[in-house]
């Protein structure tokens, strides 16, 4: 059964405004049998960063393709979008015949700013007469976010300050939060490549620093990359891992109240739904990414430092389990003791182990805590991870996960799809 969204796409068609040649190069041929037809397919992802503000919401005006080649002047086609056509399926003609073209393609602003970016840096592709060569293209947005997800700072820390500033400093993000049980930093609207230095500073109530961090980076909308960075205090560190993943966010999170911050998760299970709206009803979805069943002479769950144990669990190849707090009939497992499962709206680090402590999955749910990107809630309806997000890497960003749709059962007013 179907029932993971993945994102929301909007069909475009273009019509036509300009070709630009560059200079530099030999023009091209201009008889008719020299050239060959391209035909592109696009989308837009508008909803690839969850911040009304944010850059990715700037409305794009005009799309350019560029078609260049060893030997041929590069042409540059803009095309003006078009968002009340129900879906772009274009043709460029007199393009010069020749193997590996490189296509790029990138949406603009009004004002001429980037404001989305292809998925991917160039398309490669063979022009033959009497054919129509095509690409399929996904554009992604040319910003992003930092997102900083912090859990266990003593009642000594009062906020939580970041700033991102390019090293030519054409460009400044930063805010500030409370100190909460569990604290959500974010840092929007960050150019694709943008090159700059990370700060995170955490004061007591009289402004002096308790502890601090700073990492230069270079900000990648498109693809991953992986950083470190180190909290300071008192001449001790604490590590903090931050992960990039297309497109346009950085997530780091640093439990202070843990003795292990690293974490390393094996992965062949992985958190894909999550109720938390829904008291005592409350559930979290297991999925096995293997081929293989799965056995464990005891499986724990660590929600906020609460502690669960599961023993003799099976978990058949690509197949669900599931933890709630009471029995009902949706469930495969739930826990009677007193306080259950302890997953709240105000957001979990939830956290699945092994008997020996090894972290299998790990996700941090915002709850109803939209900071990190994570969907807002109504009701008792869970949040579902998206089908081509099921990974151990993946789950742990809010935009990938959507509100459920779908009734548990006919005689249960809940939506979530349980172990399907």
């Amino acid at each position: 059964m179907l029932r993971r969204n993945h994102y929301v796409v909007f069909g475009i068609t273009l019509s036509f405004l300009a070709i630009s040649f560059s200079c530099g190069k030999t023009s091209a041929p201009t008889d008719v049998e020299s050239h060959g037809t391209l035909e592109v397919r696009a989308r837009v992802l508008t909803q690839s960063l969850s911040k009304q503000t944010a850059l990715a919401q700037t409305i794009a005006e005009n799309l350019v393709v560029e078609i260049s080649g060893d030997d041929m002047a590069t042409i540059q086609i803009v095309r003006k979008l078009d968002f009340s056509r129900p879906a772009l399926n274009d043709t460029l003609t007199k393009i010069p015949v020749g193997k590996n073209r490189r296509i790029s393609v990138w949406a603009l602003s009004r004002d001429g700013a980037i404001t989305h970016i292809d998925s991917l840096e160039h398309h490669v592709v063979n022009i033959e007469l009497g054919k129509v060569s095509y690409i399929i293209t996904t554009l992604i947005p040319a910003a992003g976010s930092i997102y900083l997800q912090l859990a266990g700072l003593g009642t000594n820390a009062d906020s939580i300050h970041a700033i991102f500033t390019s090293f030519d400093e054409n460009f400044t993000a930063k805010t500030s939060v409370k100190r909460a049980s569990k604290t959500f930093v974010s840092l929007d609207n960050i150019p694709h490549l943008t090159a700059g230095h990370l700060s995170v500073t955490i004061k007591d109530v009289f402004g002096d620093t308790l502890y601090i961090a700073g990492k230069e980076l270079i900000f990648n909308a498109r693809s991953d990359n992986s950083i470190d960075l180190q909290f300071t205090e008192n001449g001790g560190n604490a590590a903090m891992d931050i992960s990039i993943y297309e497109p346009g966010v950085t997530v780091g999170s640093y439990d202070f109240g843990s003795q292990t911050s690293s974490v390393t998760e094996s992965g062949e299970l992985i958190i894909s739904e999550v109720m938390w709206n829904a008291s005592d009803s409350n559930y979290i979805e297991l999925y096995n990414t293997t081929n293989d069943t799965l056995f464990y002479d005891t499986l724990t769950t660590d929600i906020d430092g609460v502690v669960r144990h599961f023993t003799h669990v099976q978990v058949l190849p690509h197949g669900f389990l599931v933890i709630g707090r009471m029995n009902l009939p949706h469930l495969d497992l739930y826990t009677p003791t007193t306080g259950g499962l302890p997953i709240t709206s105000t957001g979990n680090w939830i956290t699945i182990k092994r008997k020996d402590g090894t972290v299998i999955n790990r996700v941090i749910c915002a709850g109803s805590n939209r900071s990190t990107g994570w969907p807002q809630v109504s009701g008792k309806r869970s949040v579902e991870l998206a089908r081509d997000k099921y990974n151990a890497a993946d789950n742990k960003f809010g935009k990938h996960w959507s509100v459920a749709s779908q009734r548990v059962s006919a005689d249960l007013n809940q939506y979530g799809t349980p172990g399907f």
